[in-house]
């Protein structure tokens, strides 16, 4: 078991995976990234993180594809996956149906890319214990 959580960002938006590296790295995180989703499923294979934000909306494989494709692979199938994203309405009913539809699809929740960065690392840092045990 590492003693850092290793986060696995695939998104198509080069400032957006800036942003968040360089936040997360402030706070002890461990940090790969993609920009596409070939990319994502080949360093989720090399690098087995412990959490992947996931962006839903990129060019060429779509994140939502490519979070099936983690799901065939037994290496990566258990790897706690956010959907990560900045489209969409932010009406609460349609942030609640995407919450919903990640965790039916088997992803561990959906973040909007507008979350404030502290409580963006709260909610790594928890899953993290979870997956610690604590």
């Amino acid at each position: 078991m590492r003693d850092k959580p290793l986060v696995l960002i695939i998104d198509d938006e080069d400032d957006i995976r800036d942003i968040v590296r360089v936040k997360l790295e402030a706070n002890k995180f461990q940090v790969e990234d993609a920009s596409n989703g070939p990319d994502g499923i080949k360093k989720a294979t090399e690098f087995i993180p412990d959490i992947i934000l996931l962006d839903v909306v990129m060019p060429e494989m779509d994140g939502v594809s490519v979070f099936f494709k983690l799901q065939e692979n037994p290496v990566t199938k258990g790897i706690r996956t956010l959907f990560f994203t900045g489209k969409g309405d932010p009406q609460s009913i349609i942030v609640e149906a995407s919450r919903r539809f990640a965790q039916q699809s088997g992803a561990f929740d959906f973040v909007r890319k507008e979350i404030d960065l502290d409580d963006l690392v709260k909610k790594l840092s928890g899953i993290w214990n979870d997956i610690r045990g604590r």
